[in-house]
């Protein structure tokens, strides 16, 4: 599998992707939007990579899967909440995402190795399932993913994935003990507990200087550079 973390109208996935679309699973860990200022990308080059992107899932939809993250869905609901908002540009960002809305979900589930990947945009906690026990009724990784897209992929749900994918962690200076799976910072994740016993999680969301945080149960990868998958924290860095 190749793993795509946060773009952010970034263009290190292109030579990664066209090498690999076709041959090997491609995975984008979400953030299409809001580039860094320091970084120097104009908005004008943002939205048509993120295009692209859209455009690739639509002729490749069993290659490649797309996730959203906290600066995707802050267009579609403003409590989600998010930093570098394109205030110019909501409204077709808006009206994009939900308008290609099938190419997209919030989490997806693999099998690699010895044990079930599970990746989302920014980690799943136990603690968060159990906050929400009425939507999630048992404490299991791939019922939790199928749930998430479930509510995704269907508009009368909205109200209530928005609310509950609102959730801030302290970490990240919100109001909720357990973040939600677009929130959590890394440090959220990085313990040594096992949160789902059997699983092993892949995420972006928390941008590293240089090199991802590879740990016993996780993986968070945000560092401007894609990935190849090859064991349980191992991972092949492509250029």
């Amino acid at each position: 599998m190749i793993i795509i973390p946060d773009t952010h109208g970034r263009d290190f996935w292109e030579k990664p992707v066209e090498e690999n679309l076709g041959k090997e699973h491609i995975i984008f860990l979400g953030d299409y939007l809001d580039p860094y200022a320091y970084e120097g990308i104009k908005r004008d080059v943002v939205f048509p990579r993120f295009e692209r992107i859209v455009e690739m899932k639509k002729k490749h939809p069993c290659d490649v899967t797309l996730l959203l993250g906290n600066h995707d869905l802050h267009y579609v609901d403003n409590n989600i909440g998010g930093s570098r908002y394109d205030y110019a540009n909501a409204s077709r960002n808006k009206q994009f995402i939900l308008g290609n809305a099938q190419c997209f979900q919030l989490a997806f589930t693999a099998k690699a190795g010895s044990k079930k990947i599970l990746f989302t945009h920014a980690g799943l906690k136990l603690g968060w399932l159990k906050k929400h026990d009425d939507i999630f009724p048992a404490d299991n990784a791939y019922a939790a993913a199928v749930t998430l897209n479930i509510m995704w992929s269907n508009s009368q749900f909205h109200e209530a994935l928005f609310h509950i994918l609102a959730d801030i962690p302290y970490s990240r200076w919100g109001n909720s003990r357990h973040g939600s799976p677009v929130w959590n910072d890394v440090e959220d994740m990085t313990t040594d507990k096992e949160e789902f016993p059997g699983w092993y999680q892949i995420f972006g969301h928390s941008q590293q200087e240089s090199d991802p945080v590879i740990g016993e149960h996780i993986a968070c990868l945000d560092c401007r550079k894609a990935f190849r998958f090859i064991d349980n924290g191992v991972f092949e860095e492509l250029l």
